[in-house]
């Protein structure tokens, strides 16, 4: 069989982009029904799931910055800070330290909220895809970002990565705009350029991870400007430093509101230079994304084909596309390059996947005859589900029971004022913190220099620091014997977890043991 020409093959990516506007509707509203419900049955889950240790990491932030602390001086944190800034009011409609039902209201609420941004990034990758393809090929996109497992695991919870991707799927969304649209007038142009580094901008301050996407995006938009003519390149050199001064605008202004307090030197230090001195490593999670996205990442293939097959049919079109696909090889970049990529990491990466995906898909049934393609095009999505609904299954034996024990007995026992001592359980979610580093988790503990790790362990058996209660839990047995004996020695506990100042363990066994 004699291989397609360059024009049939340009002929196949038409039919690709065009023919859902003649395709019925009841395929459309497959999609869109099988969207919703991947996002509605999650809902059971915010209330039993078990909660990543990083939840409690960034409601106890939020929580700090509510009662008025500054993070990075006040106490350690390695994300940027826009997330517990933006969480930090809702804290007024929960007495979160007077209650365990109230702290527990919060954390389902919190969770709540990032359903929400969950959907509201499903709705924009729509509407990228609608914008660069057609309706069915956004349908497509919305279902596959919707269904992705790291999608359901993650965007659950309670984490900045979750606006974090909503944010960077906005800023696609105006710059696909800005490099579509007519070139006349220049002002109109540039208010989506302007648009998009200001999302982008606002992701990183969410998650600096984002960052890995701006150098693909600038590599992009670098063969867009010199694409033209002359008569064009000074517009074009403008609207890319339009974008780059929306990037930077974000972390500018939030650098400055941080130095007039006396915190920007540690706002450089610890979301920047001590992350990217970070001495943990692990690539567990990326092969595991590897195996769980892998008919997506299949389908991305076919579709970034097809997409950079266009250029003689529609230089814009294409210029957008190349821009999305330079972006996430910077995004893949940099999970090589971090020392322990974790699911979440993966997120914009996929939401790119995804766009490409759905145009794979759609290019795919095109090779089926015209009365066919719906059906088919259900067939596969069908397919596409049946991992999706059963990881969702499976979830629900992932309960939280025990964790919700352990917050419980500390409410019970301790009050709002009363210092605990966590390594990285977050029992002390929604209780004051007595050191700088209110969590000391084992990939904090191998960045720290001895000199940290020293003061961290002198403080407490110097007598600096008196938690009313320590959980001396695996990561902080880790620091090594001598605190381990102190603790012991100083502290009594009846089942070698929760640990009281001697002569004070409170009553309650029952509770502590169904806490362990």
């Amino acid at each position: 069989m004699p291989l397609p020409t360059e024009v049939e093959r340009d002929a196949t990516a038409s039919r690709a982009d065009t023919y859902a506007s003649r395709e019925p509707a009841a395929a459309d509203l497959f999609l869109l029904v099988a969207t919703s419900a991947l996002l509605i049955a999650r809902v059971p889950l915010i209330f039993v799931r078990a909660f990543d240790n990083d939840e409690f990491e960034h409601c106890h932030a939020a929580w700090s910055v509510f009662r008025g602390m500054l993070p990075y001086k006040d106490f350690f944190e390695h994300h940027t800070p826009w997330y517990y800034f933006a969480l930090s009011p809702f804290f007024r409609w929960f007495a979160v330290d007077g209650s365990f039902d109230s702290a527990r209201h919060f954390l389902i609420f919190g969770r709540l909220v990032s359903l929400a941004l969950t959907a509201v990034s499903v709705t924009l990758i729509y509407l990228v895809g609608r914008l660069g393809a057609n309706r069915r090929v956004g349908l497509l996109a919305a279902l596959f970002l919707a269904g992705e497992p790291v999608v359901i695991h993650k965007t659950l919870e309670i984490r900045p990565d979750v606006p974090a991707l909503a944010l960077f799927i906005a800023s696609l969304w105006f710059l696909q705009q800005g490099l579509l649209v007519p070139e006349a007038p220049r002002p109109r142009q540039l208010r989506w350029f302007w648009g998009a580094g200001l999302c982008l901008g606002a992701a990183i301050m969410h998650t600096q991870k984002m960052l890995f996407a701006v150098p693909g995006m600038l590599a992009g938009l670098g063969l867009w400007t010199l694409a033209e003519s002359r008569r064009l390149l000074h517009r074009r050199i403008f609207a890319v430093l339009v974008l780059l001064l929306g990037v930077t605008l974000p972390g500018f202004v939030t650098w400055l509101a941080f130095a007039r307090r006396g915190g920007g030197g540690l706002f450089i230090y610890d979301n920047f230079i001590l992350n990217a001195h970070w001495q943990w490593r692990s690539s567990r999670n990326l092969q595991l994304v590897l195996k769980n996205s892998a008919p997506i990442l299949c389908l991305c293939l076919v579709g970034a084909s097809l997409a950079l097959r266009r250029s003689a049919r529609a230089a814009r079109t294409y210029f957008s596309d190349a821009t999305f696909l330079c972006a996430l090889a910077g995004l893949v970049a940099g999970l090589l390059v971090v020392p322990a990529a974790y699911e979440q990491y993966d997120l914009p990466g996929l939401a790119i996947a995804c766009l490409f995906a759905a145009r794979g898909l759609s290019l795919l049934v095109t090779f089926i005859g015209h009365r066919s393609r719906s059906r088919w095009l259900v067939y596969a999505t069908v397919a596409f589900l049946i991992y999706p609904v059963f990881d969702l299954a499976r979830a629900f034996g992932r309960r939280n029971d025990v964790q919700m024990a352990r917050l419980q007995f500390v409410f019970a026992h301790t009050g709002p004022t009363d210092p605990v001592l966590d390594g990285w359980l977050g029992t002390d979610v929604f209780r004051p913190h007595p050191h700088y580093y209110f969590f000391m988790h084992r990939e904090l503990q191998v960045s720290l220099t001895e000199r940290e790790r020293n003061a961290y362990v002198e403080a407490l058996t110097s007598g600096r620091i008196r938690p009313a209660l320590i959980t001396l839990d695996d990561e902080l047995r880790a620091l090594g014997s001598p605190f381990v004996e102190f603790v012991q020695r100083s502290y009594t506990s009846r089942y070698g977890l929760f640990y009281f100042p001697n002569q004070s363990e409170p009553s309650g066994a029952a509770l502590e043991r169904r806490a362990r």
